[in-house]
């Protein structure tokens, strides 16, 4: 029993750790990327809207085996499961802070009148 609870601990641990950096990595990369949304820039709108809408629109799961399995194949990268598990909850919260940013932003910003 006690090293199921040490386990479980540990476990706690990596995921409380995972969590903040996945909220924190996924709050910067969300602010930039909200920032090319509301940009008068068409492609930059355009390579935002892309990025929301997959990483919006693919289950984690996924995005989980493509960062671990598919970057090491496609780039010879190879990761630590830990390093893509961050990569991929980053990218996938980074994709919600934005689309939450970005309507905060539009609530927020007085609009003109004729």
């Amino acid at each position: 029993l006690s090293q199921i609870l040490t386990n479980l601990l540990i476990a706690t641990q990596w995921t409380i750790l995972l969590s903040a950096i996945a909220f924190i990595g996924g709050g910067i990369v969300g602010f930039i990327v909200m920032l090319m949304r509301i940009s008068s820039n068409a492609i930059a709108r355009s390579i935002s809207l892309v990025y929301v809408e997959f990483f919006q629109g693919t289950p984690l799961l996924m995005q989980l085996f493509l960062t671990f399995f598919g970057l090491s194949v496609v780039f010879n990268l190879n990761f630590s499961p830990w390093t893509a598990a961050a990569i991929a909850l980053t990218t996938y919260s980074s994709a919600f802070l934005c689309d939450i940013r970005k309507k905060h932003h539009v609530a927020s910003t007085p609009q003109k009148t004729r």
